[in-house]
């Protein structure tokens, strides 16, 4: 999941205004809950394939910390 896709579904994912997040922002200060999570985790699988971790984003304190779990992993 590229940037752009994660602040659009970041912004969906809290009814902010599209365009108003940033990878810096706290999850916490946009309003990312646990419902968001959820949503979250099933969005990344349906539309990237992408099978995201819910303990790891629960760790997550940022944007940029939940873009690094969709980053496809280079061996």
């Amino acid at each position: 999941m590229n940037d752009t896709d994660l602040l659009t579904l970041a912004a969906d994912l809290v009814d902010a205004e599209p365009g108003s997040v940033a990878l810096t922002d706290r999850l916490s200060d946009i309003g990312w809950d646990s419902l968001a999570n959820a949503m979250f985790i099933a969005e990344a699988d349906s539309s990237c394939g992408v099978v995201v971790d819910a303990e790891a984003l629960a760790r997550c304190v940022t944007l940029a910390d939940v873009q690094a779990l969709t980053a496809p992993v280079i061996a």
